[in-house]
């Protein structure tokens, strides 16, 4: 089990939690309004996963199963697509039980990468769990 042994980088009742690069513009920014909610986020590539494709950040609300596969990234959105996949795969049995969402934060959404088969077929597959944005994307957890 990867994240039993890990350490959350945002407080369990966290209400704003932060997923970005250092560096980077882009950035993910969920909002646990008036901390309600037992949360927990990961750093992926490079942390916990190494040697592997794997999307940037994990953010767990563990009050209502949720699970969060983020990936930031430049202006290939479809690049995207296998990392959050991968992520997946790798922690799919330790979030037995938690509702799967995927968001893609891009420096830029281009439409012919949006429209590319690779990216069709997933937000076919996936359906509304599939959310991208450019630059920044903000949600309140709920």
């Amino acid at each position: 089990m990867l994240l039993q042994n890990e350490k959350s980088r945002c407080k369990k009742d966290q209400k704003i939690i932060v997923s970005r690069d250092e560096r980077v513009k882009r950035e993910h920014r969920a909002t646990n309004s008036h901390g309600k909610y037992e949360v927990r986020q990961y750093k992926l590539d490079g942390e916990l996963v190494k040697n592997k494709k794997c999307c940037d950040f994990l953010l767990l609300n563990d009050s209502l199963k949720k699970a969060y596969f983020i990936e930031l990234k430049g202006s290939n959105i479809d690049e995207a697509i296998p990392q959050l996949e991968s992520a997946e795969v790798m922690f799919r049995a330790e979030l037995s039980g938690y509702i799967i969402l995927y968001r893609i934060v891009c420096s830029k959404v281009r439409a012919h990468k949006v429209n590319s088969n690779n990216f069709r077929k997933f937000r076919a597959k996936v359906g509304n769990a599939l959310e991208y944005k450019s630059v920044r994307m903000e949600e309140v957890l709920k």
